[in-house]
């Protein structure tokens, strides 16, 4: 019989509440943004965002940043590869901020992103998880 902890339930209720402000108010759109690129050819400003910070090919890089917004959030959400997610979408945070503290914009909202991302990479996914350890690892950790 599985026994989940306070912590397990407050780490799933982080993993989903982040998820679903950060897919809901950034990654869809940019993920939809991005197929429309990629598929249809249409132009995304937000590439130009990549471009003016400096990285080698910006449609690659911003496809990249509408994944980590979307489909890596997705995995956090679900508690799969959650460290790995959380790592990928940390850097994407991290090159958010620096965007909007050189705009000289707040960068409030992507450090708090940044911080729970962080958060997740140590701490991981808890036991309420899709890739959390089957029941007997469980009773035998206790």
């Amino acid at each position: 019989m599985r026994r989940y902890s306070e912590i397990d339930l407050g780490l799933l209720l982080l993993r989903l509440g982040f998820a679903a402000l950060l897919i809901g108010f950034h990654g869809w759109t940019r993920l939809f943004r991005a197929f429309n690129l990629v598929v249809h050819h249409q132009a995304w400003p937000f590439v130009g965002v990549v471009q003016r910070l400096g990285f080698p090919y910006p449609s690659v890089f911003a496809v990249l940043s509408a994944l980590s917004e979307s489909v890596a959030v997705a995995f956090l959400a679900a508690g799969l590869y959650t460290r790995p997610a959380a790592l990928v979408i940390a850097f994407n945070m991290t090159v958010a901020v620096y965007n909007e503290a050189s705009k000289g914009d707040s960068y409030e909202l992507p450090t708090l992103y940044l911080l729970i991302a962080i958060a997740l990479v140590v701490t991981g996914p808890g036991r309420m998880s899709v890739g959390a350890p089957r029941s007997s690892e469980i009773d035998r950790r206790g």
